[in-house]
């Protein structure tokens, strides 16, 4: 309907400005003055045209159109249906006879199609957990062999994991004592000490929580890691007093230390650090005491493990053959 519209309209206006144009009339005095440029010499031909043209708009909006037929609905493999009157009834030929010895057998019973079991869906496969983070006595582990091979940058990286997992005052305890024992090693005294004093306040929590053989080294382990430092540094009486208090509380065990060799090698350490301290005091009995103790300690060690204990115990027996050396003269 609205293409009709247009073309009315369209059509009107072509006829009428042909009319004009060619001269058949005028609508007031604009066509006369109308340039139509190229084609002025031929304004009348121009103007006829226009106006044939806007009548045969106007005629084709106006007469009516015929409705497209309905195509037939297309059959697979892409034939077509033919259209109804087009089709012819062909009848059916006549059936072939059978063969006898096809004849013979029964007709089979039509069977219904099987049905294909469906699958069941497949649920998508879970993305894997993440790893588990190593646990603190994982990282203990994984600090002694890294010291052992003398890797100093990843045991450092270690050891703050040791401490971003450290929950207990006795992992504290032992997490600091082993930073005190790592900034020693780099020679940074100040770190050290202050990683060792803080190690034996939470040492001392652990003791006063629970008084077994365990609180007793670790708390003697960190007093050591003190009394090492401050000789280090010359503070003698404070080093003293430390390797007193930790061999204390290691003798405190009462001999139960024997089937744990590194309680007995801390025990014999224990003992000549604090035989040095004694005979540069000038006590040097004393210091010859400490260090047959230590040398006895040593011995049982070596008759297990030659090779580990085997230096410990030749360097244990010059030192003690130095001081009775010493005191025989």
């Amino acid at each position: 309907m609205l293409a009709r519209l247009v073309g009315i309209i369209l059509g009107l206006i072509l006829a009428t400005s042909g009319y004009v144009v060619a001269g058949w009339g005028s609508l007031g005095n604009w066509a006369t003055n109308l340039d139509l440029g190229p084609f002025e010499p031929h304004r009348p031909a121009a103007g006829v045209a226009a106006a044939m043209v806007g009548g045969g708009l106007i005629v084709a909006a106006l007469l009516p159109r015929r409705k497209p037929r309905k195509r037939a609905a297309p059959m697979a493999f892409g034939l077509e249906l033919q259209e109804p009157e087009a089709q012819t009834v062909v009848a059916p030929p006549a059936p072939e006879p059978v063969a006898t010895s096809l004849q013979a057998h029964p007709t089979p019973e039509l069977v219904a199609p099987s049905v294909m079991p469906v699958a069941a869906p497949v649920a998508a496969p879970q993305p894997a957990p993440p790893p588990r983070p190593p646990s603190f006595p994982e990282l203990r582990a994984r600090l002694v062999s890294l010291s052992r091979e003398e890797s100093w940058h990843e045991a450092a990286r270690t050891l703050s994991a040791m401490k971003t997992t450290a929950r207990t005052d006795e992992e504290m305890a032992i997490v600091y004592r082993d930073l005190g024992d790592f900034a020693r090693a780099q020679g940074q005294m100040d770190d050290a000490a202050e990683a060792y004093d803080t190690s034996v306040s939470y040492a001392r929590q652990v003791r006063q929580t629970r008084g077994d053989d365990e609180s007793a080294e670790l708390l003697a382990g960190s007093l050591s890691g003190v009394g090492d430092v401050a000789e280090t540094e010359g503070r003698l009486d404070a080093a003293l007093a430390a390797f007193e208090e930790a061999l204390a509380l290691r003798r405190s065990r009462g001999g139960r230390e024997a089937g744990d060799t590194g309680a007995q090698r801390a025990l014999s350490v224990n003992l000549e650090r604090l035989a040095d301290l004694r005979e540069d005091r000038g006590h040097r009995m004393r210091a010859l005491d400490l260090y047959r103790e230590s040398y006895d300690i040593a011995g049982r060690l070596a008759a297990t493990d030659p090779t580990r204990f085997g230096p410990d115990l030749a360097a244990t027996r010059a030192r003690l053959n130095e001081l009775e050396a010493k005191i025989s003269t």
